[in-house]
C-alpha cells in the first residue's frame, strides 16, 4: 500500500514539471516517510523504552494502573493462556524481536486488541519499544 502511494505521488509530481522531477520525487518521498510511522507507532527514544527484560517487567508493573495488572492474570502462579509476563521465554514466544507489528504481545495490548482494556498508552508503548529494541535479556 505504501509503495503504491509513493509511486503514485512520484508519477504525479514528476509529470507536472519535467525540470523539477527529482525535487518533486524527493518531496513525495518525504511525504511518504512522514506518514510511514503514523498511527500506533511510538518514539522509542523517549521513556518508557525498556532495553532489558528486568527493566521491561518493572516498567510494565509500575505503569499498569488497571485494577488487574498484567501479572494478576499472567503471573507465575496464574498463567492465563499459558502466558507469564515475568518469564523471558514466555514473552519472547509472543514477540517478534524488532517488529512489534508482527508480535502477538503488542497486538493484544494496542488499541483494538483483546487486552487493550487492561493497558494504557505507557504500557503499550513500553511493550512496543521493548520488542522493537530487540527483546534484550
Amino acid at each position: 500500500m505504501r509503495f503504491i502511494l509513493i509511486l503514485s505521488l512520484s508519477i504525479f509530481f514528476c509529470s507536472e514539471k519535467k525540470d523539477n522531477s527529482r525535487q518533486n520525487f524527493l518531496l513525495a518521498l518525504a511525504v511518504f516517510n512522514s506518514t510511514r510511522n503514523s498511527g500506533t507507532d511510538f518514539n522509542c527514544l523517549t521513556s518508557p523504552s525498556p532495553r532489558s527484560f528486568a527493566e521491561f517487567t518493572e516498567t510494565i508493573d509500575r505503569l499498569n494502573t488497571s485494577s488487574t495488572k498484567c501479572a494478576g492474570c499472567h503471573g507465575a502462579n496464574t498463567a492465563t493462556a499459558n502466558f507469564i509476563i515475568t518469564n523471558y521465554t514466555s514473552v519472547s514466544e509472543r514477540a517478534s524481536g524488532g517488529n512489534s507489528n508482527r508480535s502477538l504481545l503488542y497486538l493484544k495490548v494496542k488499541t483494538g486488541g483483546s487486552m487493550a482494556q487492561y493497558s494504557n498508552t505507557d504500557v503499550t508503548k513500553a511493550i512496543y519499544c521493548y520488542i522493537n529494541n530487540g527483546l534484550a535479556r
